[in-house]
């Protein structure tokens, strides 16, 4: 009798924990935070040996956690060029530390660069020459102290949250395929973080199109385009607003008309009109699960170039017959989201939402490292089919990039897909 009232009282306290768990309430929070480099600086894009000679509007490091009592994620964007993975590594660890969220692991925290091209040089090609290193190394401390913090910030600011997501197609007439004309992701996907109370926690944006309006025209520091949908996102919504770049590669540009000032901060208007558009028809989850899955992968380095570059010191990273990078998937409720670890094509895109599964999803250029062009075979076996198919088969580290990439996606997606 009393083995079996104890067995009795040992299943309730079992089931009293299971519900428990359940109604642990989902939470978000965010932070960030000005990162503009100093003038003087090194201009990333265009041509080597450009210098900065002012602000005309900031640059930022932004965080979002999301945590659904058992396990974290952290999104982060910075605007730049793009931050290669041991930079993104060192915002990782460094994050994970002054965090201490139960949940939250160095590999959980996604970090990706919004590829504005006038922003300071945060990998080393564009110096005084190609032989000297444009980095400024007390910047990139600052940058990834920067960071980090915001993670921490974001982390100390949790709440109880509910999920809203949204998925158009984009109406926008001002981006072009300058490869494939025709061939574009168009894909607008946003997602909103509300608090109990209603107030706006964080949106989130992911739309691909190169913000390089005002790339080799104008030398102080923008987030181009990018500025003017946080500018258009803030003044209708409480709380922080980010966007992550989508796949840009094959040759993603915007029509840059005048290169004004003026002109990028209408197109970013734009996208946050838009994204505040398609919030009105959003879904919402009240407290999603988060799930998870990363991996590394190791891509043949055919281009001789890159390899020099690492040897003479230009490039910070080590770069052998072989080059290691991480892709990552995660699912929040109907959002599935993936990571393109450089600047893919659209087909790249399309095939990753159908990996994904999910409703809704996005796929995050640059996320995670900078390889440069992850372009499709058939540019380097047939380049004359393609414009500008050379230059981007220069700045990447070879043919094997794109399929080593799906592999390694095909792996992640599997273990987060609904």
């Amino acid at each position: 009798m009393i083995r079996s009232m104890l067995l009795t009282l040992s299943l309730c306290v079992i089931c009293s924990i299971a519900v428990a768990e359940d109604k642990t309430p989902f939470r978000a929070g965010a932070a960030s935070a000005v990162v503009n480099p100093p003038v003087g600086s090194y201009i990333a894009g265009d041509a080597q040996d450009r210098k900065f000679t002012g602000v005309h509007d900031d640059l930022f490091a932004k965080a979002v956690i999301v945590h659904d009592g058992q396990s974290a994620v952290a999104f982060v964007v910075v605007d730049c060029l793009g931050l290669l993975s041991h930079t993104i590594q060192q915002i990782q660890h460094e994050a994970a530390k002054r965090a201490k969220l139960p949940g939250l692991t160095a590999e959980r925290i996604i970090v990706a660069s919004t590829h504005c091209h006038n922003g300071p040089d945060i990998v080393g090609l564009w110096g005084p020459d190609l032989q000297t290193s444009g980095v400024d190394p007390e910047y990139m401390d600052r940058l990834i102290d920067t960071a980090a913090r915001q993670v921490q910030r974001a982390a100390a600011s949790l709440v109880p949250a509910t999920l809203h997501t949204a998925q158009i197609q984009s109406k926008v007439d001002w981006v072009l395929n300058e490869c494939e004309p025709g061939e574009l992701d168009r894909t607008l996907t946003v997602l909103k973080l509300q608090s109990k109370d209603g107030t706006c926690i964080a949106t989130i944006t992911n739309f691909a199109c190169h913000p390089t309006i005002l790339d080799g025209v104008h030398n102080v520091v923008s987030a181009d385009w990018v500025g003017g949908l946080y500018r258009g996102m803030s003044e209708k919504l409480d709380g922080e607003h980010l966007f992550f770049q989508g796949a840009v590669g094959g040759w993603v540009q915007p029509v840059k008309g005048n290169r004004s000032f003026e002109l990028a901060d209408r197109y970013g208007r734009e996208i946050a009109a838009e994204s505040q558009s398609a919030l009105e028809q959003a879904t919402t989850a009240a407290n999603p699960r988060i799930e998870f899955a990363s991996t590394t992968i190791s891509i043949p380095v055919q281009n001789e170039g890159w390899k020099q570059l690492a040897q003479i010191g230009v490039l910070p990273v080590k770069i052998g017959d072989s080059v290691e990078t991480v892709v990552a998937a995660v699912r929040v409720g109907d959002l599935g989201i993936a990571t393109h670890p450089g600047e893919t094509a659209p087909e790249h895109s399309r095939i990753t939402r159908e990996m994904l599964g999910t409703p809704k999803s996005m796929v995050i250029g640059l996320g995670l490292d900078a390889l440069g062009y992850i372009s499709k075979p058939d540019y380097f076996v047939h380049p004359e089919k393609y414009p500008h198919a050379e230059y981007l088969n220069m700045t990447s580290v070879g043919p094997e990039a794109a399929p080593r990439m799906l592999e390694g996606l095909r792996v992640v997606t599997s273990k987060v897909a609904p």
